[in-house]
């Protein structure tokens, strides 16, 4: 028995790697061709209750609701997009335009840290002290390198990458509506694909896993905007520039495992107080109190009943996920681990001992 239960466990962890190779050779190599598709499912998705509500209840046809539902989408995106993320945007720019009199500011007061650091250890050994003065001579030189590049490399991949973008959101549009006036049919035809052993399963399978990935989506999404708005009253309050840009970036970078909100506050903090800006940097600090306090009350209350994954296991996933798949590794990577805690949930794969 001991034998045939190893034997069991060996196949299902096998054929979990097979599966895992399929999704990477799929979303490297096919996923690609087939993205605005997928967009395109996720969106069905979001919309079919609405879909559902109007074509049932309302009576309303299907290929009208399904213009309904997306008239709808675009008027909130287009909404949003002219008054929030126009600002952001907006504020983006400036931050851009005046980059070169942060990064010489920066630069400057690296300088002038790199003077005291000399003077103090001179007190120091003579070959202890070259050594400590090339290290922040070099970090410095770093971190002024990374600014002057790294944000104008960015931004000119971005740029390329419009045109792209906006095809890919007419197919994503396209495809959308076509699933919506036949998401049923396209559903049982894909079910019907699938072997007899493994389309019995389909629906608890699709059940769990859309409950734990989109649940998880969206609890970082409630939880992300929560701390984006903290940080856009906090820094309106300071009187701080591009205070909805930073705000939006923070929330970013705040769900981000280890890093959190505390890699953009307490750098900027520090620099403040080098500067002698002591309110800002006071202000920051309670920002950042403030953020810690509202995640630690408000996260296990959103994630409620959601599949946990611990914070170092999310972040091999993120960064597994950027090195295989890019960019889009970020979300990829963690869905994935939450799949695969959905499916031991679900008895289809062995737990974790």
């Amino acid at each position: 028995m001991s034998f045939l239960a190893n034997k069991e466990n060996i196949l299902k962890i096998i054929k979990l790697i097979l599966s895992l190779l399929f999704i990477y050779l799929f979303l490297n190599y096919i996923g690609g061709l087939f993205l605005p598709f997928i967009i395109g499912y996720i969106l069905c998705i979001i919309l079919y209750p609405l879909f559902k509500i109007l074509n049932k209840r309302y009576k309303i046809p299907k290929h009208l609701s399904s213009i309904l539902c997306i008239s709808t989408l675009i008027f909130l995106v287009v909404f949003i997009g002219v008054g929030v993320v126009g600002q952001i945007i907006k504020e983006g720019k400036e931050f851009i335009k005046d980059l070169p009199f942060y990064i010489n500011s920066i630069k400057l007061t690296f300088d002038q840290i790199n003077q005291s650091i000399k003077g103090f250890f001179t007190i120091l050994p003579d070959g202890l002290e070259r050594t400590v003065i090339n290290f922040f001579e070099n970090f410095s030189s770093l971190v002024g390198e990374f600014l002057s590049n790294g944000l104008k490399n960015t931004s000119i991949k971005v740029i390329k990458k419009v045109p792209n973008a906006l095809m890919i959101t007419i197919i994503s549009i396209i495809s959308c509506y076509l699933m919506l006036i036949d998401k049923e049919n396209i559903q049982k035809f894909i079910i019907r694909q699938l072997p007899k052993k493994y389309s019995d399963k389909f629906n608890i399978v699709k059940s769990g896993i859309g409950d734990a990935v989109f649940g998880y989506i969206r609890a970082q999404l409630i939880i992300m905007c929560l701390i984006a708005a903290i940080c856009f009253i906090g820094l309106l309050t300071l009187k701080a520039p591009y205070a909805l840009f930073i705000a939006v970036v923070i929330g970013i970078i705040d769900a981000l495992p280890v890093f959190g909100s505390g890699f953009i506050i307490w750098p900027w903090a520090l620099y403040n107080v080098i500067i002698q800006n002591y309110g800002l940097a006071i202000g920051l600090i309670i920002i950042y109190v403030v953020i810690l306090v509202t995640r630690q009350i408000v996260e296990p209350k959103i994630l409620g009943k959601q599949i946990g994954i611990h914070p170092l296991a999310t972040l091999m996933s993120i960064y597994v996920g950027l090195q295989l798949f890019g960019v889009f590794g970020f979300i990829i990577g963690p869905v994935i681990m939450v799949v695969i805690k959905a499916l031991q949930n679900e008895n289809i794969l062995p737990k974790w001992r």
